[in-house]
């Protein structure tokens, strides 16, 4: 099993990049780590629990398939699920989305940010969500459509899964 996780701020286009790989990929499945965090929650827990949800995802997930999520990654983070990737066994490569902030605050692919995620999003680019260095590779992901994107990465990830384990 090949886990891909697609990392980036809010509004970089996760989700619609995500859903779009795991259609054109054999045997694959997707899961937005928003939709497996607690609704109501907010912050540094809400994000851990979020998670922890993922890992469980990954270790339950049957060998031969692909998972692909979309969820922002810390180094932290990075470090717990390359660990637990590794003890499975799974094959784990994150790809960075990095669209460019004017592009994400402006909307991108018909979606408006929240007055409260705009600071959200500033916040994480100044963390360096857009260009983590553990990242296999850095897209720019600045236009739509998401099916192009994730065309990109799925080349990369054929030529990565014939030469690297990531774990």
């Amino acid at each position: 099993m090949t886990v891909i996780w697609l990392n980036g701020t809010v509004g970089a286009g996760r989700s619609a990049v995500g859903r779009v790989l795991a259609d054109m990929l054999p045997r694959a499945a997707f899961v937005d780590g928003d939709d497996v965090a607690p609704e109501g929650m907010t912050g540094p827990a809400r994000w851990r629990i979020a998670v922890d949800a993922l890992l469980r995802r990954v270790a339950r997930r049957k060998a031969r398939e692909t998972l692909v999520v979309a969820y922002p990654l810390t180094r932290q983070d990075f470090a717990r699920v390359r660990a637990s990737c590794g003890r499975a066994g799974r094959r784990f490569a994150v790809v960075n989305l990095s669209t460019p902030l004017p592009i994400v605050l402006r909307g991108r692919g018909g979606r408006r940010l929240g007055a409260d995620e705009v600071p959200r999003v500033r916040e994480m680019c100044s963390k360096g969500y857009r260009r983590r260095r553990f990242a296999a590779i850095t897209l720019p992901n600045a236009q739509p459509p998401a099916r192009l994107t994730a065309r990109r990465i799925a080349a990369v990830v054929v030529l990565i899964s014939f030469s690297l384990v990531f774990c």
